[in-house]
């Protein structure tokens, strides 16, 4: 749920387009207030952006959704990846 205002936001969304992984995207307009509604505190007891719901799961702080979606998501997680000669 991004307000593109929100830097950590639009890394979630840069970091989904890369890696091609399917979202819907819902706006949240901080200016508005929107991420203090009873809706979004149920998303997000911190009120803060952004958040993710994949199902039942709730999620958010970005770097947590990173982890998340890396790992969700087959094949993200070793896209680009380089492994050291040492580690071979």
């Amino acid at each position: 749920m991004p307000d593109r205002m929100s830097q950590p936001s639009r890394a979630v969304i840069f970091f989904c387009k890369v890696n091609g992984i399917e979202y819907e995207e819902i706006k949240v307009h901080i200016p508005k207030g929107q991420h203090l509604t009873p809706e979004f505190e149920a998303i997000n007891l911190m009120q803060k952006l952004p958040a993710i719901a994949d199902g039942r799961f709730k999620l958010f702080e970005s770097h947590a959704i990173h982890i998340y979606l890396a790992y969700a998501f087959p094949g993200v997680a070793t896209i680009g990846r380089v492994v050291p000669e040492a580690i071979r």
